[in-house]
């Protein structure tokens, strides 16, 4: 028996073990959903800095078109 007849029946048996109902919520809710808890925990601080750097740059264009509109009409 060749190493990859081996490799392909394990990936089978994963695979109709992975696709059994139980099997898949358990996956879900004890192996996935907490990962993705603990990355958003540790990303959160990160993308609140990002969203307050983007609205202060947002700001800082607006001032900076309306002082440049003013300038150009306060010389005319």
């Amino acid at each position: 028996m060749s190493f990859n007849l081996v490799v392909n029946k394990l990936l089978n048996n994963a695979k109709e073990e992975l696709q059994n109902e139980e099997n898949l919520n358990l996956l879900k809710n004890d192996v996935l959903k907490p990962i993705v808890e603990q990355i958003f925990y540790l990303m959160y601080p990160y993308f609140i800095g990002v969203s307050i750097i983007f609205t202060l740059v947002i700001m800082m264009i607006f001032v900076i078109l309306f002082l440049n509109i003013k300038i150009c009409y306060s010389n005319k």
